[in-house]
């Protein structure tokens, strides 16, 4: 029976220095988002009790070369965060841009509903975090404040996206 390469989305315990801290799944993704370094990384400056509220409403995605994230035209309404491997963005079979862990995708047609722009895939094994919307509507009817904190760092990362977009003339 074939195994796949073992990506833990939850270890029981992380090595700092010398020592084995044992931690669970919301602590590890603070751990993860906080060491995720893409210029357009989610900029969320949540407090680990935050990262605990928000993890269980993010879902985990473990992905495999050449796994599409998200399809150009479709219109689901769920954002991800890379968290391990590297994406790649297409249109009409031409590679856009290459992600890095960190990068947030699909935050467009998470916020408007409208048609996905592109296609991304996965270029090598990997794990990404996804929000869908109606997640996002729980989370903020139980935790408004942190959904505000949540859509402050999403509208960042749209404001440098569309910053760079105008700076290559790609939008006008």
């Amino acid at each position: 029976v074939p195994t796949t390469p073992a990506l833990n989305p939850y270890p029981r315990s992380v090595q700092v220095g010398e020592f084995e801290v044992a931690i669970d799944g919301g602590i590890w993704v603070a751990i993860r988002v906080a060491a995720l370094d893409a210029h357009d990384a989610l900029p969320c400056k949540l407090t680990l009790d935050e990262w605990k509220k928000l993890a269980p409403y993010l879902s985990i995605r473990f992905l495999k070369a050449g796994d599409a994230l998200i399809r150009e035209g479709e219109s689901d309404r769920e954002l991800f965060i890379l968290a391990e491997g590297e994406l790649h963005v297409t249109i009409h079979n031409t590679v856009l841009a290459r992600l890095a862990p960190g990068t947030v995708v699909g935050e467009g047609t998470f916020f408007s509903g409208q048609p996905r722009s592109a296609t991304v895939v996965s270029a090598a094994p990997g794990v990404a975090w996804s929000l869908s919307w109606e997640k996002f509507e729980t989370l903020s009817h139980k935790q408004p404040r942190l959904a505000v904190d949540l859509v402050k760092g999403l509208a960042a990362v749209l404001a440098i996206r569309m910053r760079e977009a105008i700076l290559v003339g790609q939008f006008t």
